[in-house]
């Protein structure tokens, strides 16, 4: 091995805690910014699924207004009229 290598070989163990700490502390982070992302994309495909779903009920749902006649006062009043052609 050369000089340099030697030299950075002996580096590393005498800051071989804090290196592993450093790692270590890296990982944490990656993890818990993996987990929120995870967790945003699953709360986003809920919220898609349930307005799509609402949508979807919305519109078959819809209730058309119905007007009813009542025949029978028509015809009474029909025939009340004096009508004379």
């Amino acid at each position: 091995m050369s000089q340099k290598k030697v030299e950075a070989y002996k580096e590393y163990k005498k800051n071989k805690k804090e290196i592993i700490k450093k790692e270590k502390r890296i990982r944490r982070i990656e993890l818990i910014a993996a987990i929120v992302v995870c967790a945003a994309l699953v709360i986003w495909i809920g919220v898609s699924a349930v307005l799509s779903v609402n949508r979807a009920k919305e519109q078959t749902q819809t209730i058309e207004p119905t007007t009813y006649i009542n025949a029978t006062d028509y015809r009474e009043f029909i025939s009340d009229l004096e009508l004379s052609y």
